[in-house]
């Protein structure tokens, strides 16, 4: 059975549980809980940010710096032409927490830098060539891949909502980005990790979130919207956490299915998500 544990212990930022050490940590009704081990340990302060100045959109903060702005409009005043207003956007209509958008906006830059730099090296070693009158069919193999900035965005958006634990769905995350980058083609989240998770590990930035707690946050919203909130909603929740522990299945999508799915056995649920 969970038990709760003092929150002194245990830092939302690093994703890590204080009592099996592994990274699990996800926040259900407002209380931080482990995917691994299941133990509560107590209502969380960083989600249950609800002033305005919570909520102003990122730009403001990284590149004007107005963070005591407490004005409801605010969140919607941005610079068009920068990409940290773009990357608000869709933090605001993603309806993220601030401080996620920070963190996005942390791995973006960081991969983009990296990737300009990846372009601008192989651009002077094209010329270097051309100039030496050098065959280039080698090195225009090895040309960097079509990564474009609403890839990276994504990436750091899925990466950041697996961390944090937020259900945000691939569509919900792919639309956003879609919308503020006047994108017509569409792609999927699968495709921005296979162009940016090898470079983003290579960087420093962790990736080895737990899957299996992003899914269920999207499963218990569903069943949420059909119950509603309530003793039931909240036993199903716990319980749902507690079985990922003991589910090993290496399908991420499929353990987190099958954890909940046990835990409305035991409520004598029968709800179909």
């Amino acid at each position: 059975m969970s038990q709760r544990q003092d929150l002194s212990s245990y830092s939302m930022d690093d994703n890590k549980c204080p009592r099996c050490n592994k990274l699990g940590l996800c926040v259900m009704d407002d209380e931080v809980c482990c995917s691994k081990c299941g133990i509560v340990l107590g209502p969380d302060c960083h989600l249950q940010e609800t002033t305005l100045s919570s909520k102003l959109n990122l730009y403001q903060i990284a590149e004007v710096g107005c963070k005591k702005v407490n004005l409801e409009f605010a969140r919607h005043i941005h610079e068009n032409k920068s990409d940290v207003s773009q990357i608000s956007n869709v933090c605001v209509k993603l309806d993220l927490p601030i401080y996620v958008a920070q963190d996005i906006n942390i791995v973006y830059q960081k991969l983009s830098k990296h990737k300009q730099q990846e372009k601008k090296t192989y651009s002077d070693l094209m010329k270097q060539h051309e100039i030496n009158d050098k065959d280039t069919s080698t090195l225009k193999r090895s040309r960097p891949k079509g990564c474009t900035k609403a890839h990276i965005v994504a990436f750091a958006v899925h990466l950041s909502c697996r961390k944090y634990g937020l259900p945000r769905s691939d569509v919900q995350i792919i639309e956003a980005i879609k919308m503020n980058f006047g994108m017509k083609r569409t792609f999927t989240v699968l495709k921005t990790y296979s162009l940016n998770r090898v470079t983003a590990e290579s960087l420093g930035i962790v990736c080895d979130y737990d899957k299996s707690n992003y899914y269920m946050r999207i499963l218990l919203g569903k069943i949420r919207s059909k119950i509603g909130d309530g003793h039931l909603f909240n036993k199903i929740q716990r319980q749902a956490i507690e079985n990922l522990s003991y589910i090993t299945d290496t399908r991420e999508n499929t353990r987190a299915q099958r954890a909940l799915d046990l835990a409305l056995e035991g409520a004598k649920l029968n709800v179909q998500v």
